[in-house]
């Protein structure tokens, strides 16, 4: 094709393209459900799930979904050459202080001996199984509405991505794990969102190159 039949067939091409935030907001709900009706299905919530969220354990609800929403933003900056990414980085920076601040002081209350009790369960098992396992519709559904943006640097826009998929799989999850304990949740939540993000990273410069 010549050069001026390119710029023809480019000017031609007036249908409005839909945004990644746009592509986003369509794919996340029906990731998600299909992530919620797999939960019922073969987990569900809970025996007491109305006690623990009238709890402090709600907060391992609601923090994995906080840090979604930080992840997203990140996310939506880096298919987006030019936009500004540190204010977003920060807030995640900021939020992972917190988190291994108050995993910090809990360790220093409890000891090792407090850690490896906590942490001596099969229920880290079936964490580090379960949060991934979840994580994959919403990861197919986050690769497919970033794919349409430029990211300019794929591998940490796909790690982010599965950061974004195994945060809302950990919220989803932790509604049937019964351990409260922040010497339990921090390291087996993180580990499980860590894991699905090592897949994005992997899986970014396939599908995510431009």
């Amino acid at each position: 094709m010549k050069t001026e039949d390119l710029i023809l067939a480019l000017s031609a091409d007036t249908l409005p393209q839909k945004s990644v935030a746009q592509q986003l907001a369509r794919a996340m709900p029906v990731a998600t459900l299909i992530s919620i009706a797999a939960f019922l299905v073969f987990w569900g919530p809970r025996p007491d799930i109305w006690d623990a969220l009238g709890s402090a354990a709600v907060l391992k609800t609601l923090l994995p979904l906080g840090f979604v929403v930080m992840a997203a933003a990140l996310a939506l900056a880096l298919t987006h050459p030019g936009a500004r990414q540190d204010i977003r980085a920060a807030a995640l920076g900021l939020f992972a202080i917190l988190v291994i601040g108050a995993f910090a002081t809990a360790l220093l209350n409890a000891g090792f001996a407090g850690l490896i009790a906590a942490l001596s369960t099969p229920s880290l098992l079936t964490c580090l199984i379960s949060i991934p396992v979840l994580a994959l519709p919403v990861l197919v559904a986050v690769f497919w509405a970033l794919s349409s943006g430029a990211a300019l640097r794929p591998r940490l826009t796909g790690a982010v991505a599965g950061s974004i998929a195994g945060g809302l799989a950990a919220s989803v999850y932790s509604i049937y794990c019964d351990k409260d304990m922040i010497l339990f949740v921090v390291p087996a939540y993180c580990a499980a969102i860590a894991s699905v993000a090592v897949i994005g990273a992997l899986l970014g410069p396939r599908l995510l190159r431009w």
